[in-house]
């Protein structure tokens, strides 16, 4: 009954304080975790249905968003029949640039086919972020397999990292790494000043 809607996460440049885009984030009018949610319709059959309709709900507010690309949360599912979302997303492309974010945790049952769909998605001018990098297991076989144009590093690493080196030199590693490939860096989670600084 789309119970849900939608609040909007600033992506801030760092040099310049800038807005550079926003996430568009699903919230369920019964309090529900989002998180939960997703998963069960993952489990139904239902993640393309559900990941459509964000989309849609998304683009209605496209003309009140600050200037900047849009960020909309993607399931693996949904890569096997990029032309729906081809569709629906063709006319927000002409006016601001898409990115398509793809979770680390998103089970992606077969690469070939997910690549294929990303590639006809890239096509039609979106982009690919690989969310919560660094969060899992399977963080380095999933980039480059997938070979994102942006790479969103995990509040699990940021968090804390002006204390810990561990935290940093990882980071380093995946902002090096990030060069080398031709994509960008969100660090998710920045909540100090000290972590900013680091």
């Amino acid at each position: 009954h789309r119970a849900f809607s939608l609040v909007y996460q600033p992506i801030v440049h760092l040099d310049s304080g800038t807005i550079s885009g926003v996430e568009a984030l699903c919230r369920f009018n019964d309090g529900y975790p989002p998180d939960a949610w997703f998963e069960k319709c993952e489990q139904l059959g239902l993640a393309p249905a559900m990941d459509l309709a964000v989309i849609e709900l998304a683009l209605l507010d496209l003309d009140r968003l600050p200037p900047g690309y849009l960020s909309l949360n993607l399931s693996a599912a949904s890569l096997a029949a990029p032309s729906v979302l081809c569709d629906a997303l063709q006319v927000a492309t002409a006016r601001r640039p898409i990115v398509l974010e793809l979770t680390e945790h998103a089970v992606v049952e077969d690469y070939e086919v997910a690549i294929e769909g990303l590639r006809l998605l890239r096509d039609a001018g979106m982009l690919l972020a690989v969310d919560d990098a660094g969060a899992g297991y399977s963080t380095l076989q999933h980039i480059l397999r997938l070979a994102p144009d942006i790479i969103k590093l995990d509040r699990s690493i940021t968090s804390g990292m002006d204390h810990d080196p561990a935290r940093r030199a990882l980071t380093n590693a995946l902002v090096i790494f990030a060069a080398e490939i031709g994509a960008s860096v969100v660090a998710e989670g920045i909540e100090t000043e000290r972590e900013l600084a680091a």
